[in-house]
């Protein structure tokens, strides 16, 4: 008995004791939120969010972890989800901004823009101070990361915590979500009255590869350097580079049509294709798909690798130097004139841009950056688990009090204008100005929201067509890093 006594009270005989309970109650809080998060109401959850109110419930009942172990718990949780994040969508960071993405990324600059002049005007109109409705801002779209940044920049401007700001997220994030879902749905029912169909001629958008139009121009460029092969039957094959040699080397030098008489078409990475132009440089874990006979696609194959097992292998060195890289780099002050102490860019937006960087550039230093998908996720889910639940753990004890009796259902209307006026101004902007069609358009507004469930409505609209995923991939990245930016410029130069 005096076991437990010891385990779960603590020296001082509070549940905010010793390490060993506050482990039990992190997991906990953890376990029993990611539970919730598998539960729908209404065909839409809160996933992962959970944690982070699971964490609120265990404060509020006076269980929480160490301070010290909370606060570093915290923040290694945020720069564990911020760095895979920026891996995520380093590799197609710059490429999303050629051809038709530079528009819908204008777009989503837009709907964040118009985001943040909507909270800094209800700060000004209501008196609620900065550190909540930046806290409101984030939970308003969804956005995690710019949570962690804006805690991170105050910490780091303050050398202390404002609670408020978490307390801001968890009660404008459920609304958050339903949100951009109703909007999506009065944009439907206000500019798109014959349903889901593309506008007629000057519509805009992210249309799926035409692979069958490179297939035949590859033919022709394979048939010009090789004629006896023009009665031979061409396949097209996908294969994964998995050979750590081919890291960084552009596709034109491997020369495949010249000595083998096949060629590559195209390159799928974190989510995106590209054409694979002679310039394009190849990163390990790509997945290349390949056009010639069925001789020359079996050696292309084996140049290669095409070997699943072989990207299985964890590239652990890269992500922990990106990380040291990273948080050095966010310790590092950066003056602004009108700004009476120097700013940093913390422990967010520092490993967010070095991960970046590096999952982008760094082939090119023959560094291999890559990670698979599952490995990457695992990443972020520990990641952002570890901050949700700190958060909870430290925010909670004065959430019901906020609610009932500091004003907290107002923030529930603040973070509806938050959420609801940039997504319909950019609705009515992207449907008359960009001509885009409804599918694509849903699919800006989601990645402009970093909303997964908006994203998972708007594929139910067409599940034929995967115009809205294309599109909040091919805006996600920019919006990502934007969200992190603002949520810190607004706690630097506005507290």
């Amino acid at each position: 008995m005096q076991f437990w006594n010891n385990l779960f009270e603590g020296v001082s005989g509070a549940w905010s004791g010793g390490i060993a309970h506050s482990i039990i109650i992190l997991a906990l809080v953890i376990a029993f939120g990611k539970l919730l998060g598998r539960y729908k109401v209404a065909g839409i959850s809160l996933g992962v969010t959970w944690v982070l109110f699971v964490g609120i419930l265990f404060s509020h009942f006076g269980m929480t972890l160490d301070g010290n172990l909370l606060h570093f718990m915290k923040e290694f949780g945020l720069i564990l989800f911020v760095y895979s994040i920026g891996m995520q969508v380093g590799p197609g960071f710059f490429s999303s901004f050629r051809s038709g993405g530079l528009k819908l990324n204008l777009l989503a600059v837009f709907i964040c823009i118009a985001g943040a002049a909507t909270a800094i005007a209800l700060h000004f109109l209501t008196g609620t101070p900065v550190t909540t409705m930046t806290g409101i801002m984030s939970g308003a779209v969804t956005n995690t990361p710019g949570l962690g940044a804006a805690q991170a920049a105050y910490a780091d401007s303050f050398g202390t915590n404002a609670p408020d700001i978490a307390l801001g997220y968890a009660v404008a994030y459920p609304l958050g979500v339903i949100g951009a879902i109703l909007s999506f749905i009065l944009i439907k029912q206000c500019f798109y009255r014959k349903g889901n169909q593309v506008l007629p001629e000057k519509a805009v958008a992210i249309a799926p590869v035409d692979l069958k139009a490179e297939e035949d121009e590859a033919r022709k460029m394979i048939l010009s350097k090789h004629e006896e092969a023009i009665d031979t039957k061409f396949i097209s094959r996908r294969f994964i580079i998995s050979k750590r040699k081919l890291n960084g080397m552009e596709v034109g030098k491997l020369d495949f049509e010249e000595k083998l008489g096949a060629s590559i078409t195209r390159i799928r990475r974190s989510g995106l294709e590209f054409k694979a132009a002679p310039h394009f440089r190849l990163q390990y874990g790509d997945l290349v798909t390949v056009v010639g006979t069925k001789e020359s696609v079996t050696g292309v194959e084996q140049i290669l690798g095409n070997s699943i097992k072989r990207l299985d292998e964890p590239n652990i060195i890269p992500i922990f130097i990106g990380i040291a890289l990273g948080v050095l780099l966010g310790s590092i002050p950066i003056s602004f004139p009108g700004i009476p102490q120097p700013v940093k860019l913390g422990l967010a937006g520092g490993p967010l841009i070095v991960s970046i960087l590096l999952s982008c550039f760094g082939p090119k230093l023959k560094v291999v950056t890559y990670a698979t998908a599952s490995a990457n996720f695992m990443l972020r889910e520990v990641g952002i688990c570890l901050f949700l639940a700190c958060v909870g753990l430290e925010a909670g004890s004065g959430f019901v009090d906020t609610i009932v009796n500091k004003g907290g259902l107002a923030w529930v209307g603040y973070g509806a204008l938050i959420t609801l006026i940039p997504l319909m101004l950019a609705g009515i902007i992207g449907r008359f100005g960009m001509k885009l069609d409804y599918l694509s358009l849903i699919g800006v507004l989601s990645g402009a929201s970093t909303n997964p469930p908006a994203l998972a409505f708007a594929n139910e609209q067409d599940k034929n067509s995967d115009k809205a995923a294309v599109s909040y991939a091919t805006v996600y990245p920019l919006t990502m890093f934007l969200r992190v930016l603002i949520a810190q410029l607004i706690i630097l130069f506005m507290c």
